[in-house]
């Protein structure tokens, strides 16, 4: 590995926090990486600039679709957005390159918003209040092979 490939990789790993969607272990061990990187190749601070190309600091879609799977919805997206349909009338809409999202409900040819926020976690805390809950004699679970 050259220099300029551990720059490269410091530079993404620092995108790997909570805000983006990483849970706190992936967070801390993206720092512990970096640390490691930084000392292996003598990088200092002040060389690792933040890369000017934003496609390095979206999140995964894996995030959003497990959280919608772990409350029975369905996550469907296209580009940089995604919508998730909780009943008949409620849909959330997602936007990954920001991690905004907001969940609308419309009726009667009227649309209004009923929250909306930033990040997976928000996003879960609302789910966990607001979305129908879905049981079976099996649990909750669903598989990671679900049909689509």
């Amino acid at each position: 590995m050259k220099i300029e490939d551990a720059l490269r990789k410091i530079r993404l790993l620092r995108q790997v926090k909570a805000e983006n969607g990483s849970s706190e272990a992936e967070a801390e061990n993206a720092a512990i990486l970096i640390r490691t990187l930084m000392e292996r190749f003598a990088v200092k601070p002040e060389e690792v600039r933040p890369a000017g190309d934003d496609r390095f600091t979206r999140m995964s879609w894996v995030y959003w679709d497990h959280l919608a799977a772990e409350h029975g919805l369905e996550l469907g997206h296209f580009g940089k957005r995604g919508s998730v349909s909780i009943n008949r009338d409620t849909q959330a809409l997602i936007r990954l390159d920001t991690g905004d999202w907001r969940v609308l409900r419309g009726t009667n040819g009227a649309t209004q918003v009923l929250a909306q926020g930033k990040g997976v976690e928000t996003f879960q805390t609302y789910l966990s209040k607001n979305a129908p809950r879905t049981f079976s004699m099996a649990g909750n679970h669903t598989s990671v092979f679900r049909r689509r």
